[in-house]
């Protein structure tokens, strides 16, 4: 927090919301290490961007999606023994992978989906605990994430980089319905979206 408040609109040329995601070196040894990573523009990406994060193999890594989803037969004693889990999958994960995805994309009548908030919240500390967040980029594929208030939460909470996919798949289908202009492709579509979550982030 600055005083007097930045504004994100006249000093825009000292604001970036780029974000290197992947492996950390040392910063108390130097080395070209420090730069192997990759960089995105913003933090906010699309689901074609996700795919490709999902089958990288830059610098040989490998990605490795969590499902953060329980079957809803299984209570509250589901609900927690999945929240361990997640972070036990995550610490494992990240001695092999070096990018992490948090999905929730198998949520449906039979599964419950758990807040990604929370699960992410849970595997960030909990890598943190274990010494290998600095290891891995944690991604996260969530329908819960609409909104400029939700994406900025998620960044608090140790989010490298979010995929908000229900959001994009919903202006999709209403450009298909004509209820948007359908000239818009998905990739305009992601771009409009994405630049007004870079401006409230900003803000």
């Amino acid at each position: 927090v600055t005083n007097p408040p930045i504004d994100p609109f006249r000093e825009k040329v000292v604001m970036s919301l780029q974000c290197p995601i992947g492996p950390e070196a040392n910063i108390l040894q130097p080395s070209s290490k420090q730069v192997h990573r990759l960089w995105l523009k913003n933090p906010v990406i699309s689901i074609p961007d996700l795919d490709l994060l999902k089958n990288t193999s830059h610098r040989n890594w490998t990605a490795h999606v969590i499902d953060i989803t329980f079957p809803v037969t299984e209570g509250v004693k589901g609900f927690l023994n999945k929240l361990q889990s997640i972070c036990e999958e995550a610490e494992q994960a990240s001695k092999q992978h070096q990018i992490l995805i948090l999905s929730d994309r198998k949520a449906g009548k039979d599964r419950v989906p758990i807040s990604s908030l929370l699960a992410l919240g849970a595997t960030h500390h909990h890598l943190i605990e274990t010494r290998a967040r600095m290891k891995v980029a944690l991604v996260v594929e969530s329908a819960e994430a609409r909104e400029v208030h939700h994406i900025c939460v998620l960044l608090g909470y140790g989010a490298d980089a979010i995929c908000p996919y229900l959001a994009l798949e919903l202006a999709s289908s209403l450009r298909d319905q004509g209820v948007i202009d359908t000239s818009f492709t998905d990739e305009i579509i992601f771009q409009n979206y994405a630049q007004a979550m870079q401006t409230g982030i900003s803000k």
